[in-house]
């Protein structure tokens, strides 16, 4: 009995052991990760002239390897300077556009909360349509209150009334009216209409109760005598069944305009939903994500712009960078002013256009891998974002001429594995695959280069592609360059002619 009662004890005990040592594992696990992090991130101030060891040290070395760069480089006060002039006026340009988009947002927000003006002129139109009818259901109203009144006089009783409430709405709806003073003019016409209603028939009723010719006096009718009695008079009554019908038909109106609109961003939701952001009741709604694409992208073309105008400054600076590090600067010493470089745009295009094409040829090789992932949800996305994000790491160590002075030693790594595959060796595919190695052929260099050091570049490419968004780029741009010279110098297949110091000879790669 006792081994029966100890047995679930030393269980328990056990089950707590095991899951200390998860947590001490899960802690230590954490622990070793935050040093492979901050190793590689400081691996630029501890040791300098080789790569870190470890791919996450590797990757993380890339990752701040520019802003080590930027610390050494405006240590100088001229240098600080120059940038710190340069990168404020850029990123001036590109807030004060933010802040007048925001401004125009926000304005016409406020403008659909506030109550729009309205006119003198439709105003005395509007008021005056109210007394007509007022006028029109007083008469109504004094005809069935008069001895002698036949039975449709009720009908047209309810014609008029119901003529006065469409009238107040109508007023409030064309905006004839603000909808409060819509609501109070129709109300106090309404009580107007029947008090004078009222005040004909009792003068009515004292004429019928006057004293006879042989002076006996008549007593007053029931019903009078009822009405002096009520606390509230018909005007009264009138006045609030024509306000609640007003507000009513007014709150209808606008919880169906509210439904409309309800509707119609519903079926925007299933397309591209380009919702702005609003402040409503004094809650900042974010908007949709196509609205920010659209709002960054802009900012991005504008962006390229200032950094076009103004690239002399860029070059300068990057060649500060260069001689602050003990890289050979691969830019000329010239003297930075804002103009516009046709030359420089039409390569920068030309690059584009070759990234871009390069990105397509490899869309249906994409496609089929995706065939026996089908049951991978969003397999495409994330297999083209790799893709995406392979040539941005090639174009990124691309940025230094160094890197189209590399060694080529065998094809590209897709090349490769798509020529190994059997079922590639068909005409059609074998076909693809050579044009894809064609189209790779001119940018073989910054593929082996990449090949060779991965995980640094692919850090370098995570700033760069973070340092993009607006408006970091004007911080980040002239550093990226020095920073892919400084990687490729630690290449071990590197020239000869390069590891002597001496600058690479200019080629159409830069930014």
């Amino acid at each position: 009995m006792k081994g029966k009662d100890f047995k679930p004890l030393q269980e328990e005990k056990d089950g707590g052991t095991r899951r200390g040592r998860g947590a001490s594992r899960g802690r230590n696990f954490a622990s070793d990760l935050w040093g492979e992090v901050r190793g590689g991130a400081e691996h630029f101030q501890s040791t300098k002239g080789q790569l870190p060891q470890g791919r996450i040290r590797q990757f993380f070395y890339g990752v701040a390897l520019p802003f080590h760069i930027a610390r050494v480089t405006l240590a100088s006060p001229t240098v600080r300077s120059t940038y710190v002039r340069v990168t404020a006026l850029q990123t001036a340009f590109l807030l004060a556009m933010a802040a007048g988009w925001a401004f125009y947002q926000f304005d016409d927000e406020r403008q659909e909360k506030q109550v729009p003006a309205v006119s003198e002129a439709a105003r005395q139109k509007a008021e005056a349509r109210i007394e007509q009818r007022t006028q029109e259901f007083e008469a109504a109203l004094k005809a069935r209150q008069e001895r002698g009144s036949v039975k449709g006089d009720t009908a047209a009783v309810k014609e008029a009334f119901a003529a006065l409430v469409a009238e107040a709405v109508n007023a409030a709806k064309d905006n004839s009216l603000p909808p409060d003073e819509a609501v109070s003019a129709a109300g106090d016409a309404a009580e107007a209409a029947g008090d004078a209603a009222e005040a004909a028939e009792q003068e009515a009723r004292e004429k019928a109760t006057a004293p006879s010719a042989e002076g006996e006096a008549a007593a007053p009718p029931q019903d009078a005598t009822a009405d002096s009695d009520s606390d509230e008079s018909q005007g009264d009554r009138l006045s609030a069944a024509i306000r609640a019908e007003v507000e009513k038909a007014l709150k209808d109106n606008s919880e169906a305009q509210e439904e409309k609109l309800r509707v119609r961003m519903e079926r925007q939701k299933k397309g591209f939903n380009i919702d702005a952001p609003k402040v409503r009741d004094g809650v900042f709604f974010l908007g949709s994500w196509e609205f920010w694409a659209l709002f960054f992208g802009s900012l991005s073309a504008v962006q390229w712009i200032i950094v076009a105008l103004s690239r002399d400054y860029h070059t300068v600076l990057s060649r500060e960078a260069s001689l602050a590090t003990g890289v050979p600067p691969e830019d000329p010493e010239i003297t930075p002013r804002v103009r516009l470089n046709v030359p420089w745009m039409r390569a920068k295009l030309q690059r584009r256009w070759r990234a871009f094409m390069l990105f397509v040829m490899g869309v249906p090789a994409l496609i089929l891998l995706c065939i026996p992932l089908c049951w991978v949800p969003r397999s495409f996305t994330v297999l083209s974002s790799l893709w995406g994000f392979w040539w941005l790491i090639v174009f990124t160590a691309a940025k230094s001429d160094r890197a189209w002075m590399a060694p080529v030693t065998r094809p590209p790594w897709f090349v490769r594995v798509w020529s190994a595959l059997p079922v590639l060796h068909g005409l059609p595919l074998r076909s693809y695959v050579a044009r894809m190695a064609r189209r790779a052929e001119g940018v073989a260099a910054p593929i082996a280069t990449v090949e060779r050091q991965p995980w640094v570049f692919a850090g370098l490419a995570f700033t760069r592609f973070v340092g993009s968004i607006p408006p970091f780029r004007c911080f980040t741009r002239p550093f990226i360059p020095v920073a892919s010279a400084h990687l490729i110098g630690l290449d071990p297949l590197q020239p000869p002619a390069l590891k002597s110091g001496d600058a690479p000879p200019p080629h159409d790669a830069g930014d």
